[in-house]
């Protein structure tokens, strides 16, 4: 009898928000539905789509671990190109494939990294030098830049999925060219203004402690995306759907653990919308 209460009661929950709604209810990180009020406060952004957005930015800080020349900073936008496909399509936002490049900020000039070309120099040369200390010292320096790259991908990740909830941006009955710039434009500027310490911290922690883990993931992933840089560089095209299983796999309960310990944090990320809707107000009126 009870069970069949609980069901009862369930059901007509999920029945008041699609009434109310008229849509598919979602949650922000750390928000719980109120079931006090009529029809209950919700937000957008769920757990499925924020663990994905997880994944996209855990491969991105691979790529300065991947072993092969000249791929790591062609992977990142790579997978950042498939993170904005795949988020705006659970978003039903029909991007096409120049909304895509532009909102992957295809052709900017990127956060500057820590390591630039001089670490593909020494990386190549990295067989040659014995000093262990300096060795040490390096990887350091590799997995500081992937905490970086990861920071980076999951702040362009989640604005995006925030921003296509909001009037007047990413809706495909309103946007056009100039709102999608607005929005780019909105990202990268929060991005580079906006305190992001508790990203970095919770990123870097779990990249600290599972560098194994990650170098073995790096090389599968080196392997795969060098095989597509090779045959774009004689003259085919480049296979941006490639799969992404092995890295799934490997990444698995690392990405759940990570994803687990970004979700809770209501308050900051409040406060990151609050800077992306600050910046967005005035990319609009400078436009």
């Amino acid at each position: 009898m009870n069970h069949q209460d609980d069901s009862t009661e369930e059901r007509s929950e999920r029945d008041l928000l699609d009434e109310s709604l008229g849509m598919h209810v979602e949650l922000r990180p750390g928000k719980m539905l109120s079931q006090l009020e009529e029809p209950p406060a919700v937000e957008e952004a769920d757990w499925p789509h924020f663990r994905r957005l997880t994944f996209f930015s855990v491969l991105t800080g691979l790529c300065p671990l991947i072993p092969v020349p000249f791929v790591d900073d062609w992977a990142v936008g790579l997978i950042q190109r498939r993170m904005v496909r795949e988020l705006g399509e659970s978003r039903s936002l029909g991007l096409t494939e120049d909304e895509v490049q532009l909102l992957a900020g295809k052709g900017e000039r990127r956060w500057p990294g820590l390591l630039k070309g001089t670490a593909l120099a020494v990386r190549r040369g990295m067989g040659k030098i014995v000093g262990k200390l300096f060795k040490t010292a390096f990887y350091v320096l590799l997995v500081r830049e992937g905490i970086h790259r990861a920071v980076e991908t999951f702040v362009e990740g989640y604005l995006l999925l925030y921003a296509a909830g909001l009037p007047q941006a990413l809706r495909p009955s309103v946007r056009n060219e100039e709102s999608v710039r607005a929005v780019r434009a909105a990202v990268v500027s929060t991005m580079r203004e906006a305190d992001v310490t508790p990203i970095r911290k919770a990123i870097g922690r779990s990249f600290e402690r599972s560098f194994d883990l990650l170098s073995e993931a790096a090389a599968k992933l080196g392997a795969r995306l060098g095989r597509s840089r090779s045959a774009q560089a004689s003259g085919s095209a480049p296979d941006e759907g490639i799969s992404l299983q092995e890295e799934e796999e490997i990444l698995s309960g690392f990405v759940d653990h990570l994803a687990g310990s970004l979700w809770g944090d209501q308050e900051y990320f409040e406060s990151l919308e609050r800077a992306f809707d600050e910046r967005l107000a005035r990319q609009r009126a400078a436009g």
